[in-house]
């Protein structure tokens, strides 16, 4: 450590009392979930072992801390700091209590420069010494903590916003709304961005796009989790049931499966009946590959809820992929039932009719999705179609592949089945003219094999 930075630390460590003589925290247990009084009746009996620990007291804060017991946090962080003043986990853990309590904005900024000063490159420190100058109402400081931040971690979103806001107050509008684009340009529904960007928008008198802005907003995405090593430390002690709840979910969102699959076990064994998990780690199964295991978990789910509609069209999905047409036309029925207005389980109640061989169903099927004013996806107007064109209808047919290639212009199969009605109708060349742009977007055997028949492969 250089020497002005270790004077000054000794300097903010001198300023209070050493705790010298401090009773060893000991919360009340008797409501809390067993496997949360277990954890903490095992950290803090290594403080009463070895009560000259700094690892064992700032241990049983982190435990604490994690499980929002901010008094006992904040005796345990001060001991283990006083024992340990080199450690920069101590301050900065203290630091996030004291703000987050807000009883004392100024002891909190002290132990947070004293974090800096063992770290002075650490981004989420800068951010959150930012956060706590802002409270303190010294948005001055705090912006330049803010942009400190965002030189050592650029990925810092929060830091981002919380800038912009200051820029904001300060009248630079175009500075705040460059800031925010930023990031909504990465997570477009950042809800604090986008509440922020209205903000900007409306200053400005732009009232038009503060509406669209608003709109946006309506369903936005919290985005409050950042990376921040050393408090992930503290968040990885959390084991109440919504804590590991939390981080599976966070897993999940960050397509982190197996780690996922990992942590929904254990809330299963703390939540057995909860529906939510089973469909959650049911999901994340699926992803995975494990799709008798993810059936298994979607069943549970149903059995545990079966007024949940995206259950069962979840479920259903997998029994089509599985093969078990006539299971997923079940819960696709009553899924419809649950949840008339939405299109997504009319449309697969029809391909799932289609699959277990019922075509009369499945144009029932897709004859009241359509009239309930549902649009076609382009799947749906191809399986439409075929079953038209099996019919004889061949117009009707070739009205529904053409409404699917105007949906996905890309609709290899689409142009396919126009080539075959085409075809089958007599129309050859046209035919050929299909295949050729069906065979253009990928190598398909099946397409080429009908011009190879039509001696038109080469041509």
């Amino acid at each position: 450590m250089k020497v002005a930075a270790l004077f000054a630390l000794v300097c903010m460590l001198a300023c209070a009392p050493p705790p010298a003589a401090v009773e060893i925290p000991q919360p009340d247990m008797d409501e809390m979930e067993p496997q949360v009084a277990k954890r903490l009746r095992e950290t803090r009996d290594a403080v009463v072992t070895a009560r000259d620990s700094a690892s064992a007291w700032g241990r049983y804060g982190m435990v604490a801390h994690a499980h929002e017991m901010w008094e006992e946090a904040e005796i345990c962080y001060r001991q283990a700091e006083f024992l340990d003043s080199d450690n920069v986990r101590w301050p900065y853990f203290l630091g996030d209590v004291l703000s987050i309590t807000g009883t004392d904005v100024e002891a909190a900024e002290r132990a947070f420069r004293r974090a800096l000063l063992l770290e002075p490159d650490y981004g989420p420190a800068h951010m959150r010494l930012g956060n706590v100058l802002v409270a303190n109402n010294r948005n001055q400081e705090a912006g330049l903590e803010f942009e400190r931040a965002l030189e050592l971690a650029p990925k810092l979103e929060p830091a981002r916003v919380a800038l912009a806001q200051i820029r904001l107050a300060q009248g630079a509008f175009e500075e705040a709304e460059i800031l925010l684009e930023s990031v909504l340009q990465a997570s477009p529904r950042h809800g604090q961005a986008l509440a922020t960007l209205g903000q900007v928008l409306m200053r400005q008198d732009r009232r038009e796009e503060a509406r669209r802005i608003a709109e946006l907003a309506r369903d936005p995405a919290a985005y409050n989790l950042f990376e921040d090593p050393l408090m992930s430390e503290v968040v990885a002690e959390g084991v109440s049931a919504v804590q590991v709840w939390e981080r599976a979910k966070s897993f999940l969102d960050a397509g982190n499966y197996e780690q996922a699959v990992l942590g929904l076990h254990q809330v299963i064994e703390l939540l057995p009946e909860d529906a939510e998990v089973h469909l959650q780690i049911a999901v994340a199964h699926g992803n995975l590959g494990n799709l008798e295991l993810a059936r298994h978990h979607f069943e549970r789910s149903v059995t545990l809820d079966g007024e949940n509609p995206e259950t069962r069209i979840r479920l259903a999905s997998l029994e089509l992929e599985l093969g078990n047409a006539d299971a997923a036309v079940s819960h696709l029925e009553q899924s419809t039932e649950l949840e008339p207005e939405n299109p997504e389980p009319a449309w697969l109640l029809a391909k799932a009719r289609l699959a277990a061989g019922d075509t009369s169903g499945a144009l029932a099927a897709f004859d009241q999705a359509s009239q309930r004013g549902f649009e076609a996806p382009a799947w749906a107007h191809n399986d439409w179609g075929s079953v038209l064109a099996q019919g004889g209808q061949t117009e009707d047919a070739l009205s529904h592949f053409r409404a699917a290639l105007a949906a996905d212009p890309g609709n290899a199969q689409a142009l396919f089945y126009i080539g075959l009605v085409l075809e089958g109708s007599g129309r050859v060349d046209e035919a050929v003219g299909y295949y050729r742009q069906a065979l253009e977007l990928g190598p398909n055997e099946i397409v080429a094999s009908r011009l190879e028949a039509l001696g038109r492969l080469g041509n």
